[in-house]
């Protein structure tokens, strides 16, 4: 009879401990929002989770190096076209210097500009970027991770950008300029043809530059969308997350309150009926 008593006791006990653990995980739940507290409440979601949360820590690191390529990209952008303003500038000046009725007082004052050109594009050509490195490098573009096996770049070379393909090879756009302004400066039986030279030159120069400002923008488009793309990937992936780990709250609140009502019922019942004494319960 003792043992009895004492075994429908210990299982009531019991019974009440796990309803107030039950209670205290759902306080969490509520508080956290989450619903999964450890790997063993829902092996397969937390394992879910566990692959997500890794993916999306790779997601912010593209995430950053693709901001990283397009403040670069934003920063080639704007050079090159300073560039192209500076180019076609000087063909506007080579066509009026072109003019053989000219005086030389006014195609010296057009060398002068003319050089003042040359010089603001080579002073672009050694632009450097936030890190302090050239932003258009002399050797090979650098190639930015932006996903698993896609790498990007941010910025073309120096010579792909300002070098131009003229009748003597590529020539840098800098040095095209300043030619022509020599030419211009040249004596009467020579600058006619030098001239000329020049102004053709000038024109590949506008050819090459252009080219190289749509392909900047080529550059930067395509960061753009890689953006984009990520950040749709990291909604779809917040949205997964979420679904799997997330509480019902109002749920868990409902259960909540339905356990705090047993609860109280099985104490109070358990203290009724569990307060007679030791002699009672022998008897």
């Amino acid at each position: 009879m003792i043992t009895g008593t004492r075994y429908r006791l210990t299982l009531e006990i019991n019974r009440q401990a796990q309803l107030a653990n039950d209670i205290e995980r759902s306080m969490t739940e509520i508080s956290t929002g989450k619903r999964i507290q450890a790997p063993s409440d829902d092996p397969v979601a937390s394992a879910r989770v566990s692959d997500i949360a890794r993916a999306q820590l790779d997601m912010l690191t593209w995430k950053r190096n693709l901001e990283a390529a397009a403040s670069l990209s934003v920063r080639a952008d704007d050079a090159i076209g300073a560039t192209v303003s500076a180019v076609t500038r000087a063909k506007e000046l080579m066509l009026s210097a072109a003019n053989g009725t000219m005086s030389a007082q006014n195609r010296n004052t057009i060398a002068i500009e003319l050089r003042a050109l040359a010089e603001e594009i080579a002073a672009i050509e050694l632009t450097r970027d936030q890190r302090g490195e050239l932003l258009f490098p002399t050797t090979a573009a650098l190639e930015i991770p932006a996903a698993d096996g896609i790498n990007i770049t941010a910025v073309g070379t120096r010579a792909s950008v300002f070098e131009a393909d003229t009748a003597g090879g590529p020539k840098d756009i800098a040095a095209i300029i300043a030619d022509a302004a020599d030419a211009i400066l040249e004596p009467d039986a020579t600058r006619a043809a030098s001239t000329n030279l020049a102004l053709a030159e000038i024109e590949a120069a506008v050819a090459g530059i252009t080219r190289a400002q749509g392909e900047q923008g080529t550059r930067g488009n395509r960061i753009d969308n890689l953006l984009e793309r990520l950040a749709e990937y990291n909604l779809q992936a917040e949205e997964e997350r979420t679904s799997l780990e997330s509480a019902d709250v109002m749920e868990v609140v409902a259960r909540l309150q339905a356990r705090q009502l047993t609860l109280q019922a099985a104490q109070a019942a358990f203290a009724r009926i569990n307060s007679g004494t030791l002699f009672d319960i022998l008897r």
